[in-house]
């Protein structure tokens, strides 16, 4: 659902930084105050972004961006995981404590490196 034809920035797979694909995933608007700069111009909102209904609200947490989500030509629809198992170490910015604890509430589990399961 990203509307990004040519990825941007760093090219990872979306949802790179679950620790597993079982996870909530919700739809939300993207808006271009969340977005990042690519060096054609356009405007993306990167995978694994933190994300709030209220656009710099630091205590209405949802969850993070699941792929990145092109918003070049204004607001567009994107998946946001509500509830997962989240690599920290592979978030694009580093968690406050607030916002950890918070997402924590909401059913969030944060670990330091992928899970290996073996056959």
């Amino acid at each position: 659902m990203s509307f990004i034809g040519e990825k941007k920035g760093v090219i990872r797979a979306d949802g790179w930084f679950l620790d597993h694909e079982e996870c909530v995933r919700k739809t939300y608007q993207m808006t271009q105050d969340m977005a990042t700069t690519a060096a054609d111009g356009s405007k993306y909102v990167p995978m694994g972004t933190l994300y709030s209904v209220t656009q710099n609200d630091t205590t209405d947490y949802i969850g993070f961006v699941y792929e990145d989500v092109d918003v070049t030509t204004g607001s567009m629809p994107g998946s946001v995981v509500t509830k997962g198992v989240v690599i920290e170490d592979r978030l694009p910015a580093k968690l406050s404590g607030t916002a950890k604890a918070a997402l924590e509430a909401k059913g969030f589990v944060f670990v330091d490196e992928p899970t290996v399961t073996r056959p």
